[in-house]
């Protein structure tokens, strides 16, 4: 995040509050009474002190155009299961969205895709006693992943930039013995692959697809799904999460033709209207939710404002 301060950012906020005032007196009808509320939100909020970053008027407007692609989006024709009992485990940016009370000591999870939260992760294993095996090859996860182990096992506490707190939970040390960290990525080959950088150096996902056109990459190990678990002796999966950038589309396809046997699945679809590889990333998100489905999975939970989707294959109903 960008503090910047001085008579140019007093002059950018003037700026940006005249070109509101203006907006706002547009017919309140339309496009333009919805982009209004959009750039009146996000003023008010940096005004407040509340979003520090939105100083410049280009970053302003970018944000107002993502919001409101947001809302103007189509909805996905994709059933939700009613009934089904949901708690959500970790921080507001890393949490996830479970069914509740279904995993125990003897759960398997992969949780593929870390980044620099783990408290989903984290927050799992110490609820369940599950074994949690976590998967990302990018430099600042594994950096943070070692960090947070150290802190555990030392009882210090071990910090977590998008906690509220600032930290993570005071876990006992005997959980770091439920946490594994693997250095690599799972796609659908084993290989080595060009890992693409985000564009914002100060954000830590790095993209296999390149979702966000970045030219800076890094050569990272992946691996196919069933090749890992034949290596970690594993025959089944409790709980799978994918939080992996775009990539998603070919592991579940994987998984599929492997016909991998998954209890329960979290799955994040990356593309967005304000960031997509093309204007079918909507029928993309929805073939593979309808293979999902055929293959025997069914929706439980699905996060308000992204396309986070919680499933349960229809044997553990």
């Amino acid at each position: 995040m960008y503090n910047r301060g001085g008579r140019a950012c007093c002059s950018r906020a003037s700026t940006a509050r005249v070109c509101l005032g203006r907006l706002n007196t547009r017919k309140r009808t339309g496009t333009w009474h919805l982009i209004a509320i959009f750039a009146g939100k996000i003023e008010k909020e940096r005004l407040l002190g509340q979003n520090n970053s939105y100083f410049s008027m280009q970053s302003i407007f970018r944000r107002v155009r993502g919001r409101f692609l947001k809302w103007t989006e189509r909805k996905l024709r994709i059933p939700i299961e009613k009934g089904v009992q949901i708690e959500r485990i970790g921080t507001p940016y890393g949490g996830w969205l479970i069914p509740k009370n279904r995993l125990n000591e003897t759960s398997v999870c992969y949780f593929v895709g870390a980044g620099e939260d783990i408290s989903f992760d984290a927050g799992v294993a110490a609820a369940y006693g599950a074994q949690v095996h976590i998967f990302d090859p990018t430099p600042r996860a594994i950096a943070h992943a070692e960090q947070f182990l150290a802190n555990l096992i030392n009882g210090s506490p071990a910090p977590c930039n998008t906690s509220p707190t600032g930290f993570y939970p005071d876990y006992s040390p005997a959980l770091a013995s439920l946490l594994h960290f693997h250095p690599y990525g799972i796609w659908d080959d084993d290989t080595t692959l060009e890992f693409f950088a985000p564009r914002n150096e100060a954000h830590v996902s790095h993209s296999l697809v390149n979702l966000q056109r970045s030219e800076k990459s890094i050569k990272v190990p992946v691996r196919r799904l069933n090749s890992v678990m034949q290596q970690l002796g594993h025959r089944k999966i409790d709980l799978l999460k994918l939080d992996i950038e775009g990539a998603e589309y070919q592991v579940i396809n994987a998984i599929l033709k492997d016909h991998i046997e998954i209890d329960m699945m979290c799955v994040e679809y990356d593309e967005s209207a304000a960031n997509h590889l093309d204007g079918k990333y909507l029928l993309r998100i929805e073939g593979s939710l309808r293979a999902l489905l055929d293959s025997g999975f069914r929706v439980v939970a699905k996060e308000p404002d992204c396309h986070n989707y919680t499933l349960v294959h229809t044997r553990c109903l």
